[in-house]
């Protein structure tokens, strides 16, 4: 369930920028890096949830078991919110996977189909959108795989009115481009802005696999941290391909990666496929990528709007969102994560390619401290179990460096990225506001959370403090002061 949501997000899409900005060899490096980056998250959290497999762990329960109540309702808020925002991410992908970037009053029926279809499937009893994600998750294998093996056919010396020859888009425009200044400093922020373009694949990745490992865990008592470990290592083995597969089929001086500089363009493969000059085969391709978007926001919605019902359910939450149908959908969670959908008719006034790009840095952001949050977390738990003298027997050998490796990169890059928008050439309200909404979203949860405590606490020593006048009637006290239940969703402390 996992992989079938993660594998093509901003893969097809968003490699294009990356390509652009920094060139083959830059999104290559990127990706590289980004996997190790990932493989990193992915075992520290999968050790925790080794150590006791839940089914919503990961994304809800061990930041409150392990860490505190404050981390632990920010984290869960803002992955919620941040799947959510991923659904008209992928609305918007599929559009601008289409060719349509330009605003018009026409947008809205292009945004309605494809919103209304990822809403019609999650209405679906649980078995049967099961069944349809297995079908959709073989489609986009399918298709990355493919495309992959494309690459390879059309690189081939000799094929017929193949403009790919190899590794000659390495030479020439060549293997690193120059990005605000130009010389060794161009290249290398266009290796850092490339990075951050690339971070779109891989967010929430590490989060997702190991949820999907523990709730196999619950069924089928697999090890979570070795079921996580080969998910990701699959995964992770696929970009890597697909990386280096689209610096060889594209140049990344190609103006239509970047829809001519405004934002987010054509696939890197769709460009190489229309300069092949076969008739069909772009028309087939582009649905590829369609349908993989549409599927990737339906599953997105999937895990928002159950991540949402679980919060309600552990009291984090109104009640409200616990509400299901006769076939056990939550259909109040489906709604309201569904909402975020409307994000995506913001093409009617602005390029999609704009839209993309806004929505992809408020995401990346919020990942970067999902990320940041989960090393907490992990660090908190080693610390905790190795202090009542326990060893996991389930440990990868990468931790804890991994984790303070993973935090260190994870603060950096968000950090590098502000400077860079900040800089003249780029900066624009469209690229900075997303940022430290994504920034100051997260910090209003934690905050408001421990302000939120303080003042109940606050009350219930007020009411704790009353003493029972003589002759007072109205004052009855119970023999037990009222206490805040753990179960009040804006203040949990369980």
């Amino acid at each position: 369930m996992a992989v079938g949501p993660t594998l093509g997000t901003g893969l097809f899409i968003g490699a294009g920028q990356a390509l652009a900005v920094g060139g083959p060899a830059s999104l290559l490096v990127s990706y590289l890096f980004l996997s190790a980056l990932v493989y990193c998250l992915a075992t520290a959290v999968a050790e925790i949830a080794a150590h006791m497999p839940l089914r919503d762990g990961t994304m809800l329960t061990h930041g409150y078991r392990y860490a505190s109540t404050h981390l632990g309702f920010s984290m869960s808020y803002l992955r919620w919110y941040s799947l959510s925002m991923l659904i008209p991410f992928e609305i918007t992908n599929a559009i601008v996977s289409l060719g349509l970037v330009k605003p018009s009053p026409a947008v809205v029926l292009r945004v309605s189909i494809p919103a209304a279809i990822i809403f019609g499937f999650n209405m679906l009893p649980e078995r049967m959108f099961q069944r349809s994600q297995a079908a959709f998750t073989h489609l986009k294998l399918i298709t990355s795989s493919g495309l992959v093996l494309l690459s390879i056919v059309f690189a081939i010396p000799g094929v017929p009115h193949s403009p790919v020859r190899g590794f000659q888009y390495w030479n020439n425009p060549g293997p690193m481009n120059e990005f605000v200044y130009s010389g060794h400093l161009g290249r290398f922020l266009g290796l850092l802005q490339c990075l951050l373009y690339s971070t779109i694949a891989f967010s929430f990745a590490p989060e997702l696999i190991v949820q999907r490992a523990e709730q196999l865990d619950s069924e089928n008592q697999a090890n979570v941290l070795s079921v996580a470990r080969t998910d990701m290592i699959q995964l992770l083995a696929l970009y890597i391909l697909n990386a280096l597969a689209m610096g060889v089929m594209s140049p990344s001086t190609d103006p239509s990666l970047t829809n001519h500089g405004i934002g987010a363009g054509a696939s890197p493969y769709l460009v190489a496929i229309k300069a092949i000059g076969i008739p069909v085969l772009p028309v087939v391709v582009t649905v590829l990528i369609f349908l993989s978007s549409v599927a990737s926001g339906r599953s997105f919605l999937f895990t928002s709007s159950r991540l949402l019902c679980s919060l309600a359910e552990a009291g984090h939450a109104p009640e409200l969102f616990q509400r299901r149908n006769r076939w056990g959908v939550p259909y109040m969670a489906v709604i309201t994560s569904a909402l975020f959908a409307n994000f995506a008719y913001l093409s009617v006034i602005i390029s999609s390619s704009v839209v993309f790009n806004s929505l992809m840095q408020f995401i990346t952001t919020s990942g970067y401290i999902s990320w940041i949050g989960s090393c907490i977390v992990y660090l908190h738990f080693r610390r905790q179990t190795e202090g009542l003298g326990f060893t996991s027997v389930h440990r990868a050998r990468i931790q804890p460096y991994g984790a303070y490796v993973a935090i260190a990169s994870c603060t950096v890059l968000p950090v590098a990225n502000a400077f860079i928008l900040a800089t003249p050439s780029q900066l624009t309200a469209s690229k900075l506001v997303p940022l430290y909404i994504g920034i100051s979203s997260f910090f209003l949860l934690y905050y408001g959370h421990h302000v939120g405590s303080f003042l109940a606490q606050k009350k219930t020593k007020v009411k704790e403090s009353v003493v029972e006048e003589p002759g007072d009637w109205a004052i009855e006290l119970s023999p037990q002061p009222p206490t805040v239940e753990p179960g009040t969703w804006a203040m949990s402390e369980t």
